[in-house]
């Protein structure tokens, strides 16, 4: 089963599906451990994460798709890649597509910002036309070669220049004609109302078109406490919380960097002992290096194991 037949399948049978966002294959492995069904790594957390540079283009298909390869070669769950602007027209969007199924991914997402694109929460989008975005889509679904790769049509029409929350709803629904099984909006309020309308709106003409939410941490959805759950009656079928592997890294080891700048050793001893009896505390475990160690012992000569390992097993 391709990864792409496995998340259809995983859509089909849960209610819905929901992840942390995250950047790395580390994060990946942690997702998938910590019991959650599939993988999300956003082009704003790579971005970051591999540059040190704002999400406004920068990023570039070759660096995307590497990092997606190192993600999903990591885990057994299926992997959602943003995917930006497809890296160009619809021409350039094709070989997006099979360079993501080369990297073993199940999913991306294509929006339909104009390039050079910028994360969907800052300032300043503008949008490619109608005609141009549904070509983008029509030219990555032709271009691939498992048809249960999903690409999903991404807008982020409503706090675009010239656009809305009208204009998303008229694109959502020009994407889902153009024969995309999942429908991406992005929302500018911590609220329902938007995603109510836009969820109606779509499934009167789609019924059967999944539709995918963004749970943007730059929103603040603390203020509204809306849980998981009311989002998916709306008719969401997957969602990932964005820039959770991001600002779990960021927070604890910016913390960590000023405590050893002010008490040197101290601060090491102290996340020793916080790290006594956690999950993560036996790096060499997490990591996988016993199995290693197992196939050495398969597949290397008898002596040269011994050596390696002597009395230290």
């Amino acid at each position: 089963m391709s990864m792409g037949r496995k998340f259809r399948t995983l859509l089909r049978e849960n209610q819905y599906l929901v992840t942390p966002g995250i950047a790395t294959a580390l994060h990946a492995r942690i997702v998938e451990k910590a019991g959650f069904k599939f993988v999300y790594s956003g082009g704003h957390d790579v971005t970051i994460t591999l540059l040190g540079m704002p999400d406004v283009g920068f990023l570039t298909q070759t660096e995307m798709t590497m990092n997606a390869r190192h993600i999903a070669s990591s885990v057994n769950i299926p992997v959602v890649v943003d995917a930006d602007t497809g890296y160009g027209n619809a021409i350039n969007a094709m070989r997006t597509v099979r360079d993501f199924e080369d990297a073993g991914v199940a999913a991306i997402h294509i929006e339909d910002q104009e390039s050079p694109k910028r994360c969907g929460y800052m300032a300043g989008k503008t949008l490619v036309s109608r005609e141009e975005a549904v070509g983008k889509l029509k030219a990555a679904l032709a271009a691939r070669r498992d048809k249960d790769f999903v690409v999903i049509g991404r807008t982020d029409a409503i706090s675009a220049v010239g656009g809305g929350l009208d204009e998303a709803i008229a694109r959502g629904k020009a994407y889902a004609a153009a024969g995309c099984d999942m429908v991406m909006p992005i929302f500018s309020t911590p609220d329902l109302e938007q995603p109510r309308r836009f969820a109606e709106a779509i499934h009167a003409e789609y019924p059967d078109v999944m539709l995918y939410f963004l749970y943007a941490s730059l929103m603040k959805w603390r203020e509204s406490r809306i849980p998981f759950d009311a989002i998916a009656a709306l008719g969401y079928k997957a969602m990932h919380v964005s820039l959770v592997g991001l600002r779990l890294t960021m927070q604890p080891f910016w913390d960590y960097a000023v405590d050893m700048q002010k008490r040197g050793a101290e601060a090491e001893f102290d996340l020793e002992e916080r790290m006594i009896g956690h999950p993560m505390a036996d790096i060499l475990d997490f990591e996988g290096f016993p199995a290693i160690k197992e196939l050495e012992k398969q597949y290397l000569p008898a002596a040269a194991v011994d050596l390696k390992y002597g009395e230290h097993g």
